[in-house]
């Protein structure tokens, strides 16, 4: 008696392995990776430009197009904090001191200070090198006396810690009264203390004494 062979069991349809969930995680998360470390990336490369200072400038200092400089920076949130160099502060007052190089900070500008522009005429050879726009100085006034046929020089502390707006060198012109001999010296002062220097300074030589570190 023949025997019949027995019938082929039909084949299950299986779930490709890369449809495995696991599998599917896995790609998601390294997309993921990557679009979160591109995103990092491109911010770490992003700058803005900030306004610095162009030389060290004293508390009192009224901004000119010279003294800042623009500097590419990534600041990141704490980039609100400083002056952006799309802005334009020249004519605001620095209220911090800052050194040259130094970021803006927003915070440390204010509008001009009520007061006086004098211009004291100090000559060459009483005028330290160093002396700028952003300097603070002292000023002394010198004074020649006759007393017993001998000429003597008294010296005197006409004001102290002054902020110089301008100088101009000797016949370098602009402001008016230069000479080949004489800086002229534009410090911002009080109403008081400018009355004060137009009614002394004639008497004798000015004197500039450089504030170091100021």
């Amino acid at each position: 008696m023949a025997t019949q062979a027995p019938g082929r069991s039909p084949r299950r349809l299986t779930t490709p392995r890369w449809l495995d969930p696991r599998v599917v995680g896995g790609i998601l998360l390294v997309v993921v990776a990557v679009v979160v470390g591109a995103r990092v990336v491109a911010a770490s490369s992003q700058t803005a430009p900030i306004w610095s200072a162009a030389r060290p400038l004293a508390v009192g200092t009224v901004l000119t197009a010279g003294d800042l400089e623009p500097l590419d920076v990534n600041l990141g949130e704490a980039g609100g904090r400083y002056v952006s160099a799309g802005s334009d502060p020249v004519g605001r007052t620095v209220g911090t001191p800052l050194q040259a190089g130094e970021l803006v900070p927003a915070a440390s500008l204010g509008d001009p200070p009520d007061g006086r522009i004098v211009v004291v005429p100090v000559p060459a050879d009483k005028f330290p090198p160093g002396v700028d726009h952003g300097s603070v100085i002292d000023l002394y006034l010198s004074r020649e006396s006759l007393s017993g046929g001998d000429t003597t020089v008294e010296t005197e502390l006409l004001d102290g810690g002054l902020t110089v707006q301008s100088v101009t060198a000797p016949s370098s012109g602009g402001l008016s009264g230069a000479s080949a001999t004489q800086f002229q010296v534009a410090v911002l002062v009080d109403a008081r203390t400018a009355d004060e220097l137009v009614r002394t300074l004639p008497q004798g030589e000015a004197v500039v004494v450089l504030v170091a570190g100021a």
